[in-house]
């Protein structure tokens, strides 16, 4: 019997450890039916389940459509322009691929960044060479029928659009998400047969003291909810054909590497972002617009605002259809009930926030093509309270049909331009030296003296200029297969025999910009001329500042909000001749296309600018009429109000402190270090 009990004893002790190394059986999922009984099914591109017990999200994933576009996009915004978190702001776009691996499924993004035009194999050695982003791993919690069912929840909450880390950069404090303070939003959390829109209610947490832009914004700093939007969208199919880019014509774009480009070529490729059109026949010139462009605006906007952008983003019609693609470009009123962040929609948003601010044009885009799937056009609602403000300092503030005239003339100029971006239009700022050639320029109000009295009667131009309508006709042109090519070489050389040009923001933002065509806020075919014009305009409206530009019973305060904008009235076009001195006239040419790339400025011509710019250093135009400084009593507020001068004097007027101002404007543009290495009589 003892021996028995051994032989078992040792028989247990030996079997024991052979046991623990037999792999464990794995649980088969549970079926998609039975994990979600009870619960709504949201068909769709990726179907989804809504768990109301526990705020889960649960995603459907064929495993036909493993691939998709995703987009990320803040639904709702914190109104700060210093800290740009606007509704619209968006976190870019990915091409997202979904792949298992044993109990979760990874979401990729791939690497569009690198590629191969060539074949299979040397395909292969690119891939191999740059990095995809796996950046999440979605449980899965059911299969059935070729379908994974996966927990998303962690995913669509995370922090897309870095809120958390523009508020470090801001000074504004240690924030993170924190989730049971967050939830699905389900009004516009939809599924539709080719997108998926999430929407979710994120709160971030002050881990510490707040910031002082979010304390006086929010009910309470320590916490603030905005909305987060996610769109997975089914991939475009092959139907859209790229178009390269032309530095003589300004489109934004993609840009990668093709390492099978041959050696006499470029590994960086440039394409063009524009929204895909076609005719039904595409061989026939006259054939209809098979898939027109509709922009539609925020029902939001108050009248006779909204009425303006309408006409605004209209003028794109014009353009269209003078560029031969008549009823490529429609503009409606966004679908009542309809969710702006939608991927079907192109929409033009007003975009409220606690201060002026820009207004911003901008579109979500396929990676790997450029082809723009939505465009989001957001337009500062302080726009118009500041260009009332420049007509009454002009003008005087009695009530009057002109100043809403012009008003709504600018928000037709400024809607128009912020879509202009939408459709891959970048800014040209040359195009105000041949003509109002372009919306997509920053254009300055022309202001003119007619008999002794300033004319604001051109106040804005109306409708698209020539260059607007030759760039859509080259980049949205519709041509026969086989002539793309030569058609686009046929419309560059007429653009160019007319002499369109084209420069832009790193020609003409920064402090040593050489070309003194290329400017913000300008109006004249010369620098000099502009200068000029609004030296006049400026002496003749300073003279009559008084109380005629506040309305009865408006507090004198006001007036210095106002001032300013007479004061510096002339600051563009002393940056556009500051950039005369140690000059240059260029072009973006193309070997064979007859520009001339650079041109110098003359001596005689820097000279000139440099004594109109010392000129405006003279104490008759750097003071302030007495009649003006009596009427400005103490501000308390000078150093939170954007549009005051600054103080050495507060709570009194610095009259000092304005010249001072003024004058440091024009001798730092001088004296800019690579403009003075560059001066004519320095070589």
């Amino acid at each position: 019997m003892r021996r028995i009990l051994l032989t078992g004893a040792v028989a247990l002790t030996v079997s024991a450890p052979l046991l623990a190394q037999q792999p464990a059986v794995p649980q088969r999922p549970a079926t998609i039916t039975a994990r979600t009984a009870g619960l709504d099914r949201h068909d769709g591109f990726i179907p989804f389940y809504l768990n109301d017990r526990t705020g889960a999200i649960w995603l459907e994933i064929p495993r036909d459509s493993t691939r998709a576009l995703m987009l990320a996009t803040l639904a709702t915004g914190l109104g700060s322009n210093p800290i740009g978190l606007d509704r619209g702001s968006g976190a870019g776009e990915q091409v997202a691929r979904f792949e298992r691996s044993a109990d979760k499924m990874l979401v990729v993004f791939e690497n569009t960044r690198y590629r191969s035009s060539g074949g299979a194999d040397h395909l292969r050695t690119v891939l191999e060479a740059f990095p995809p982003s796996t950046i999440a791993a979605l449980p899965v919690i059911a299969e059935e029928g070729g379908r994974i069912l996966v927990d998303a929840t962690d995913f669509v909450m995370r922090d897309w659009n870095d809120v958390a880390g523009t508020l470090q950069r801001s000074n504004q404090g240690a924030y993170a998400v924190v989730r049971d303070r967050s939830h699905v939003y389900r009004p516009y959390t939809k599924a539709f047969p080719d997108n998926t829109e999430i929407d979710v209610a994120l709160t971030w947490a002050a881990a510490g003291r707040p910031g002082g832009i979010v304390s006086s914004i929010a009910p309470d700093g320590s916490a603030i909810t905005l909305r987060q939007h996610i769109t997975l969208l089914r991939l475009p199919d092959d139907g859209y054909k790229p178009r390269m880019a032309d530095p003589r014509v300004g489109y934004f774009g993609i840009s990668f590497k093709d390492y099978a480009q041959p050696i006499q070529g470029s590994l960086e490729q440039d394409w063009i972002a524009r929204h895909r059109l076609e005719r039904v026949n595409p061989n026939d010139p006259a054939s209809p617009i098979k898939n027109p462009i509709v922009y539609y605006v925020d029902r939001g906007i108050p009248e006779p605002i909204r009425t303006a952008v309408l006409q605004g983003v209209s003028w794109w019609t014009d353009a269209f259809d003078m560029a031969g693609l008549k009823g490529a470009f429609k503009v409606e009123l966004l679908p009542e009930g309809a969710d702006p962040m939608d991927v079907r929609y192109n929409v033009v948003q007003w975009e409220n926030r606690n201060e002026r601010g820009w207004s911003v044009g901008g579109a979500l885009s396929d990676p790997r093509t450029g082809e723009m799937l939505k465009g989001m056009a957001r337009l500062d609602s302080h726009r118009a309270r500041t260009d009332y403000n420049i007509y009454a300092a002009l003008m005087g503030a009695d009530a009057s049909a002109a100043d809403t005239a012009f008003v709504l003339a600018r928000v037709r100029q400024v809607a128009s331009h912020e879509v202009g971006h939408t459709l891959g239009l970048g800014h040209n700022y040359i195009a105000s030296t041949y003509g109002r050639a372009s919306v997509m320029d920053y254009p300055a109000p022309r202001v003119v003296l007619k008999n002794g009295q300033i004319d604001l009667s051109e106040a804005y131009g109306v409708g698209p200029g020539a260059y607007d309508v030759w760039a859509i006709h080259w980049g949205y042109g519709i041509f026969p297969a086989g002539q793309e090519a030569d058609s686009l070489k046929a419309i560059m050389a007429d653009g160019l025999r007319k002499g369109y040009l084209y420069l832009s923001d790193a020609d003409a933002r920064p402090e040593n910009a050489a070309d003194p065509r290329t400017n913000l806020w300008d109006d004249a075919a010369t620098p000099g001329d502009f200068l000029k014009h609004q030296v006049e305009v400026r002496r003749l409206a300073m003279s009559r500042f008084g109380l005629r530009n506040v309305r009865d019973g408006d507090p004198l305060a006001l007036l210095q909000d106002r001032f300013p904008l007479l004061y510096f009235f002339h600051r563009f076009a002393i940056n556009s001749v500051t950039k005369t001195i140690g000059g240059m006239e260029y072009a973006n040419p193309l070997k064979g296309d007859g520009q001339q790339a650079t041109r110098p400025i003359s001596a005689v011509r820097q000279r000139e600018a440099l004594a109109s710019l010392i000129a405006e250093l003279s104490p008759a135009e750097l003071a302030i009429p007495d009649t003006v400084l009596a009427l400005f009593p103490p501000r308390f507020d000078a150093g939170s109000n954007v549009e005051l001068f600054g103080e050495h004097t507060t709570p009194v007027f610095d009259e000092l402190g304005a010249a001072r101002t003024l004058a440091q404007m024009i001798i730092d543009g001088i004296l800019q270090r690579e403009r003075a290495a560059r001066r004519k009589d320095a070589r």
